[in-house]
């Protein structure tokens, strides 16, 4: 069995096709398809479904997925720590944080990594945060900005940046305008406007409805918060979002939700054995930050 069979296996499941998977580890489709053959031969074990369309792992491949990610990254850390010896820090780092989250200290830092490590493949994306958090579970992601309500995921390591209560938002000529707070009894019969299923402002909301004995669900799901703001503000409804993302919106009132309960929490998320890129990045993410 080779290291590179491993990696080109995981570079199937992870672009999920094998065209995508050559453009990845930049040999020919035909180069990944035969070490595939090779390892599944080795192995005695079928790890690929090839009569799907897009490619679909067998029993036998997804239980040796982790297996496959947990012996790559340990060659990983070797060759980090001879590179860290020698005070240089390399490899890929991908970043994942939450669609539309404004949050300097992650940029900042991305711009540090850039400059200082100039041999670290540094990668971004975007998505919703349960997403997020799977991601770094399952290996495919390093390092998350994500949200969640309630107890923290597990699984990973996690850090805490904001602990935000939820408010209700709405317009400057809404019959609660004039108000400082709102009972969540009011808010099941509201027509509110949430993110979508997967952030923890979403999660919080659910979890404040279920309490209310409801599992109803919102009238509006929009993917951004600034799609919240943007209906909120024309009186289309009652935003639901936490404390940090409503701060700085102008044009709508903040009312106070009376559940202590209600809170919805943002943090970096990683691995309990982070790559050395992703400790580098760690590192710079853990420092005293200044306010939202």
């Amino acid at each position: 069995m080779e290291l590179h069979q491993l990696r080109y296996f995981l570079a199937v499941v992870d672009e999920g096709t094998f065209t995508a998977a050559a453009e990845a580890v930049r040999i020919s489709q035909s180069g990944v398809s035969t070490q595939l053959q090779k390892l599944e031969r080795e192995l005695g074990l079928g790890l690929i479904d090839r009569s799907a369309r897009r490619v679909a792992l067998t029993p036998a491949g997804e239980r040796l997925v982790p297996y496959a990610r947990a012996a790559v990254a340990a060659v990983e850390d070797v060759a980090g720590a001879a590179n860290g010896i020698r005070g240089l820090v390399t490899g890929v780092l991908r970043v994942t944080t939450v669609t539309g989250m404004v949050w300097q200290p992650l940029f900042d830092a991305l711009a540090t990594i850039h400059t200082r490590h100039p041999g670290i493949d540094l990668r971004l994306r975007e998505g919703p945060s349960g997403d997020l958090i799977t991601q770094v579970r399952d290996g495919t992601a390093d390092v998350a900005i994500a949200a969640w309500a309630g107890d923290p995921p597990e699984g990973v390591r996690t850090s805490v940046v904001f602990d935000d209560p939820l408010v209700a938002v709405v317009s400057a000529g809404h019959p609660w305008a004039a108000r400082d707070r709102v009972h969540p009894a009011e808010l099941v019969r509201a027509e509110l406007i949430s993110l979508g299923p997967g952030t923890g402002a979403r999660a919080a909301l659910d979890a404040l409805l279920r309490r209310g004995g409801t599992s109803a669900e919102p009238r509006w799901e929009v993917s951004s918060p600034t799609y919240v703001q943007m209906l909120t503000s024309r009186g289309l409804g009652v935003g639901i979002v936490s404390t940090t993302t409503a701060q700085d919106w102008e044009d709508v009132v903040t009312l106070r939700i009376a559940d202590d309960l209600a809170r919805s929490q943002l943090g970096i998320v990683w691995r309990s054995r982070p790559s050395h890129a992703a400790r580098a990045l760690l590192h710079l993410l853990q420092q005293p930050q200044p306010g939202p």
